[in-house]
C-alpha cells in the first residue's frame, strides 16, 4: 500500500542524510523490493530533533536527557 506521507517522510530524511548515511543509521530500511521504509528510529529523529530545533548534538543530548528523567520519574 502507497502512503503519501510515507514518501514525505522518506524524502526529508534522503534531503538531510542520503540514502547511504540514512540506512547506515538505521533512519530507513529496504525491503525485499528494495523499497525504502521509514524505521521507528528514523520517525523519531524527524519528531524529536527536526521538528524541535535541535540544531546541535548538545541540545539534541539535553532533550533527550530531560525526557529520559520525566519518564522515569513518572514511572515509564
Amino acid at each position: 500500500m502507497y502512503d503519501s506521507d510515507d514518501h514525505k517522510i522518506v524524502s526529508k530524511l534522503l534531503d538531510h542524510f542520503g540514502e547511504a548515511e540514512s540506512l547506515r543509521l538505521g533512519f530507513l530500511g529496504k525491503d525485499d523490493n528494495a523499497t525504502l521504509y521509514v524505521s521507528a528510529k528514523g520517525l523519531g529523529y524527524l519528531l524529536d530533533v527536526l521538528a524541535a530545533d535541535l540544531d546541535t548534538l548538545q541540545a539534541a543530548y539535553a532533550a533527550g536527557y530531560d525526557q529520559g528523567y520525566t519518564q522515569a520519574r513518572d514511572g515509564y
